[in-house]
Formats: structure tokens, sequence, C-alpha cells
């Protein structure tokens, strides 16, 4: 088996999106343009309009204003 065979595989792609709208069961992320509905189960608490949210690869969770910056 080859070193690339053994390495486990995993996504190098960071999502981030910003909200565009919230309910009391849904977030409605604008991701690379495109609108999207999530659960609200699977996004952290308390986000608000305007929020910047990265994916973790189980939630979308908020993005403090300082990792925004050096992005």
């Amino acid at each position: 088996m080859t070193d690339r065979e053994q390495q486990p595989k995993s996504c190098k792609i960071e999502r981030i999106a910003s909200v565009a709208g919230l309910t009391d069961d849904l977030v409605r992320l604008e991701v690379e343009g495109k609108f999207v509905n999530v659960p609200r189960s699977k996004t952290s608490e308390n986000l608000v309009l305007g929020d910047r949210v990265s994916w973790s690869g189980t939630v979308w969770v908020k993005i403090r204003e300082e990792e925004v910056k050096n992005r």
C-alpha cells in the first residue's frame, strides 16, 4: 500500500456563509451566492442577521470578527 492510500481522506474546502434570515426552526444562509435553508439544530446558538458562519463538519458556527478579517 502506498502512503497516499494509508492517509485518511478529509475535505480541505472551508465553507463560509452569511446569515440572511432567521426563524424559530430555520436559518437562511447565503453560501457562495446561493441561498440555503438550514435547520436551527445545525447552527450554533445566538446567531443574528449578517453573522458570518463556518461549517465545522457537524454544525454552522459563528466566526469571530478577528477571524473574518484574517481570511
